[in-house]
């Protein structure tokens, strides 16, 4: 639906945001996740509307362990909150592919965002350059098309009713 589109542009605005903030901030990017939920976070009363909660981790995995970890907590919550869209993101190395001036590729770091929701799973990411006032900013935002996803499971409850 159109609402549900709209809700799920937001989780995406509310994740660049973030990022865009801390690499401002630090120069780097923490894992962190966004849901669209329709239940209260502290009461699990059912929403009026769905709403958008997010949650960072304080430093980067240091294993994939831990990243699987965090991973299930996210299953569980999004369960548990009735989320009808989780947004997972963070920073990674991409391989960019040379250019027609005759760049080679090269592995460059970038923001990626997997989002899911009714609809599948969409995978986003932009370059993390260098800003004009020192520091770091994103680049564009592009969908990467029909990425393979990254995760055996999905992330979303099964449907309800």
């Amino acid at each position: 639906s159109d609402t549900a589109c709209v809700a799920v542009l937001a989780l995406v605005h509310e994740a660049v945001r973030h990022a865009s903030e801390q690499l401002s901030r630090s120069g780097q990017l923490l894992p962190a996740a966004y849901m669209l939920v329709r239940r209260n976070p502290q009461t699990g009363a059912p929403l009026t509307y769905p709403t958008a909660i997010g949650m960072a981790c304080e430093k980067p995995f240091t294993s994939h362990d831990d990243y699987l970890e965090f991973l299930a907590m996210l299953r569980t919550e999004a369960t548990r909150l009735e989320a009808i869209a989780v947004a997972l993101g963070g920073e990674a190395e991409a391989e960019i592919e040379g250019d027609p001036r005759g760049r080679v590729a090269a592995r460059e770091r970038v923001f990626y965002l997997r989002i899911e929701d009714g609809a599948g799973v969409h995978h986003l990411h932009a370059a993390i350059e260098p800003s004009a006032g020192g520091g770091m900013k994103l680049g564009t935002l592009f969908d990467a098309g029909a990425a393979a996803d990254d995760l055996p499971e999905p992330l979303l409850p099964p449907v309800f009713s």
